[in-house]
């Protein structure tokens, strides 16, 4: 089977659908059980090839620019389709956000929106990361269920429980709750911000934020780390607070439960999918005073953090990487067959 796969962005993108990409590209080149061409805009595709084989940690893959003739299926792995022509093909869409929250400016909106309808009129096969997100593509884009296959994500090997040994400097010797993400308006973290101002800074314990985004004043923003602090940023936390109102996965909850660090996440989306009942749900996730006491029961109960703890590195062992990506290379295998 000769698949070919849209990298694009797979240098440029740290967001969790890059995460997903690479994590799953590696294995399936590990496997040995096809041969990939990678897709890439730069018009000598070649110039790519040393920085993709050291992301990917593997050269063992041609690179192009245009989906080759005799390649049995191309995936899209970026939520749209982005390269036309293949024979077959198979979308991996993670949510339909700009149907949910759509951009107030029509060209951005038109923009944000055309790749997935592309895919909706094209895909032999679309792979959701959730049931939740499944019912969402067959709702805005009316994609009949039989095309849509849910293939959940993972947290990568790295993130493991232990002890935190090194913090950023802005974190050493304090306590801290987690946020990771944006700053998007569906992400809710101005909630969150309001309820640990008034519950939890004037204890002294400070917010921290792994996000590209500017941040309100006071939040710890912690940016360019690398993977090993970045799971000990994790390791340090009271807790990870996830106050999303759309979520198609929710990578950084699970992340953070293979750290074995709690995590207070909105009752809404996948997310319940996703954390089973290893969380501390905030059923109200737009209401401050929720939040104010969810992070409070968590900061002041060594006892309700380890047992969230205990139960987040159970409900995190369900998913893997491997799993992913064997499922993903059957969903492949199927479509072009």
């Amino acid at each position: 089977m000769h698949v070919a796969v849209d990298a694009h962005n797979l240098l440029t993108d740290r967001r969790g659908i890059g995460v997903y990409v690479r994590a799953v590209l590696r294995r399936i080149l590990a496997s040995g059980e096809c041969r990939i061409t990678l897709l890439v805009r730069h018009p000598l595709p070649r110039i790519n090839k040393r920085e993709l084989a050291e992301e990917l940690g593997s050269a063992d893959f041609a690179v192009a620019s245009r989906i080759p003739r005799d390649a049995s299926v191309a995936w899209h792995p970026w939520n749209g389709t982005f390269f036309r022509g293949g024979r077959r093909n198979v979308v991996t869409m993670h949510d339909v956000a700009p149907f949910v929250y759509p951009a107030a400016d029509p060209k951005k909106r038109r923009s944000q929106q055309a790749p997935f309808e592309l895919s909706a009129r094209t895909a032999d096969r679309i792979i959701a990361d959730s049931h939740f997100s499944k019912s969402g593509i067959e709702k805005c884009l009316g994609v009949e269920p039989g095309r849509i296959v849910v293939v959940p994500l993972a947290a990568d090997e790295r993130f493991t429980p232990g002890k935190a040994e090194e913090l950023p400097a802005a974190l050493r010797d304090r306590k801290y709750i987690l946020y990771v993400g944006t700053l998007e308006e569906r992400k809710n973290v101005a909630t969150l911000v309001a309820a640990w101002r008034n519950a939890l800074a004037p204890q002294g314990i400070a917010l921290a934020a792994v996000s590209g985004d500017t941040l309100p004043d006071g939040v710890v923003a912690l940016r360019d780390l690398v993977p090993e602090r970045f799971r000990d940023v994790y390791r340090g936390a009271l807790c990870l607070a996830f106050p999303t109102l759309y979520e198609g996965f929710g990578l950084p909850a699970l992340e953070a439960m293979a750290c074995g660090t709690p995590a207070a996440v909105s009752r809404v989306a996948s997310l319940p999918e996703v954390c089973g009942g290893a969380a501390r749900y905030v059923d109200e996730p737009r209401s401050v005073s929720a939040w104010e006491s969810a992070l409070l029961e968590i900061a002041s109960s060594d006892e309700l953090r380890a047992d969230l703890s205990r139960r987040g590195l159970e409900q995190a062992a369900k998913f893997s990487w491997e799993k992913t990506a064997r499922a993903t290379l059957d969903v492949l295998a199927e479509a072009g067959a």
